[in-house]
């Protein structure tokens, strides 16, 4: 699959598979994040058709699969070139393939969260069904693990906005502190009790981008199914996770 979408191969003649694929490719633009079903349902071609259009426009790295939701949704690559759309964020593209492959025939969960300069935390793919896209600031190991790819003025900022935002109802405490002190120095946090992992990912946009991998198992072994599954991923993505062998410790 190609990094930058050839913008001048949707210029094909609208007849045959072409135009059956820009067909579907517009209503993922105007729909987004649409299921199959609901393609099938707007454009009036048979379910194979619609079916085939989405992968041949997967091959075109135009659209891609959302994580735990089978929805179709535009990749980032075309965002400037289409104004208004629902579009994946900057660098989750290559993650949501990575982990979704890597998640197969696993009984894990996964959450993809990011977290911009201005100190937004969003939740944006996840495989738990009708899981709320907001996360807790002060709360969250995830947002903790978001942090640490910040330096230390950079989160003073995000945490006053954030305690602002609470209208004075939230207070920074010390476990607060230990779980960014812990993800900066580490590069995850590992939540026992919860049987969860939380990773940050490598990126090179002004963004911070980390996974939430849960394990349904018990004791050690939800540790033990979150370290391979990270590593699963860190094979499919090589330099992913840059403090991986501290993870496998």
């Amino acid at each position: 699959m190609s990094d930058s979408p050839d913008i001048e191969a949707m210029n094909a003649p609208v007849t045959g598979s072409a135009g059956r694929a820009l067909l579907v490719l517009g209503l993922v633009l105007d729909h987004g994040p649409v299921s199959p079903q609901h393609l099938t349902d707007l454009s009036g071609l048979s379910r194979t058709a619609v079916h085939r259009a989405i992968h041949a426009l997967i091959d075109q790295g135009f659209v891609r699969y959302q994580l735990g939701k089978m929805h179709v949704i535009v990749t980032s690559g075309l965002r400037d070139s289409f104004r208004g759309a629902f579009f994946s964020p900057p660098g989750i593209d290559p993650v949501s393939k990575a982990v979704d492959e890597a998640l197969k025939h696993r009984r894990m969960q996964c959450e993809i969260a990011v977290l911009s300069p201005d100190g937004e935390a969003r939740l944006v793919e996840t495989t738990m069904p009708d899981q709320e896209a907001e996360l807790d600031f002060l709360e969250s190991d995830l947002v903790s693990v978001l942090l640490s790819r910040f330096d230390p003025v950079a989160v003073t900022r995000m945490t006053a906005r954030a305690l602002r935002a609470s209208g004075g109802d939230a207070t920074v405490e010390h476990d607060f502190l230990d779980r960014y002190r812990q993800a900066q120095y580490q590069g995850y946090i590992w939540n026992a009790q919860q049987g969860a992992l939380c990773v940050r990912v490598k990126d090179d946009s002004d963004q911070a981008v980390a996974i939430r991998l849960i394990s349904g198992g018990s004791g050690r072994v939800r540790q033990r199914d979150c370290v391979e599954t990270a590593e699963a991923i860190g094979r499919l993505l090589p330099g992913m996770f840059p403090n991986l062998s501290i993870i496998r410790e």
